[in-house]
């Protein structure tokens, strides 16, 4: 942002979109379902088709993130059109060719997930590719190759060099967690099971991608590359809140499952309380500093972004409610509710979805962060509501 500016990264942004969406669809929920079915094969010790569903998952994906890269890559300049910027034409066949890459990393880091290997999980995240971006980028700019293109270059190489690095070391955790003696390959495992749990939790993850993509998406069609940038800012400022929730139910999520396993309902309400009290005392102070200090925090990322100050007000207080309300959805995907889930998810797609079309053209930023706002807490209370139903206790942290 300080070098480049609000359109360049709003362009960085629209690029990483096409990606996110195409590899979340690739994944076919394939992910989630590993962190699923990983904890209840090792509860069970059924090593073989622990390493069959791991398998399994990755000979579903791969094929089809190489079709979508395809895909992708002939239609960027169409998509570019669309947007009205052709300079989107070249970042989009770039991100074109990692798809598969990318998808293999996240499917391989889910492995970890269910396994509940949370150092090679955290490995595994967009945070080392980060890492490894920003060293290229810096290699770029001082070996004096530096063009608009190098942040988006620099991403790609970091997607590349994880998904490497998955490859080699996700086989081998799942050897070392399998005892020698049971390491066959001879049983099959059948697709029902597996596609029954994933296909769900596509639809689920595809309609929670729609909430968090749609408003700069309707914002790259409505106003210009400058606007995504200064709305991408904003969104991920608000998302400190809940920085420590991802964290948190990425080691909750397998733990989840097991629980769900041995029918222990009484740890799942232990764990899902302490989830909301830690969440309370992290958030709560995030949240305050960035209502008191909206105008510093932006202007620290360039002059041009703090025209996103009341967006991220708005955005702030439904992460506020989001993490409130605790891991919810993945208490729900995680212990069998997975329709439920979907269900909920669609509800509130919709309605960000309807929210977007009519606020966006009438008040721009503000309205693109009203309509998230507004969908986030719907489907965290829809998802409270549910939980309650199913397990007769509320997740929202309370002192009764």
């Amino acid at each position: 942002t300080s070098n480049y500016g609000a359109e360049s990264f709003g362009i960085f942004e629209l690029s990483l979109t096409a990606l996110t969406i195409a590899s979340l669809f690739a994944r076919l929920g394939l992910g989630g379902a590993l962190v699923r079915f990983i904890p209840e094969f090792v509860e069970k010790g059924d090593y073989v088709h622990l390493r069959k569903v791991y398998k399994l998952a990755l000979s579903l994906s791969l094929p089809f993130a190489i079709v979508l890269g395809i895909a992708l890559y002939f239609f960027a300049s169409d998509l570019a059109i669309i947007f009205g910027n052709e300079r989107l034409t070249l970042p989009f066949k770039i991100v074109a060719h990692i798809i598969p890459f990318a998808t293999w990393y996240q499917i391989n880091a889910e492995a970890y997930r269910g396994m509940k290997k949370m150092v090679g999980y955290s490995i595994l995240q967009r945070g080392t590719v980060v890492l490894i971006a920003v060293a290229t980028l810096l290699y770029l700019r001082y070996s004096g190759v530096e063009t608009n293109e190098s942040p988006l270059i620099a991403f790609v190489s970091a997607v590349v060099v994880l998904s490497l690095i998955a490859a080699f070391t996700t086989p081998r955790a799942i050897s070392n967690l399998v005892p020698k003696k049971t390491i066959s390959d001879s049983q099959e495992i059948s697709l029902r099971p597996l596609l029954k749990v994933a296909f769900p939790m596509l639809i689920s993850t595809s309609m929670f991608m729609i909430m968090n993509w749609t408003d700069t998406l309707m914002i790259g069609y409505y106003l210009d590359e400058a606007e995504v940038g200064i709305y991408r800012l904003a969104f991920k400022v608000a998302t400190l809140i809940t920085f420590a929730q991802f964290a948190i139910n990425s080691i909750a999520a397998p733990m989840f499952s097991s629980f769900k396993a041995q029918d222990d309902l009484a740890g799942l309400i232990k764990m899902t309380r302490n989830i909301g009290y830690m969440n309370l005392a992290i958030s709560t102070p995030i949240f305050i500093a960035i209502l008191i200090f909206p105008s510093f925090v932006l202007d620290f990322f360039g002059e041009e972004f703090t025209a996103g100050v009341y967006p991220l007000i708005i955005l702030a207080i439904g992460q506020i409610i989001n993490a409130l309300c605790g891991p919810v959805m993945y208490l729900l995907n995680m212990t069998g509710k997975e329709k439920q889930a979907r269900n909920i998810i669609i509800v509130a797609s919709v309605i960000n979805v309807a929210l977007n079309l009519y606020f966006i053209p009438l008040y721009g930023l503000m309205g693109a962060a009203i309509a998230t706002g507004v969908s986030t807490v719907v489907w965290n209370v829809m998802a409270v509501f549910q939980i309650k139903k199913e397990y007769g206790f509320i997740s929202i942290p309370h002192p009764f």
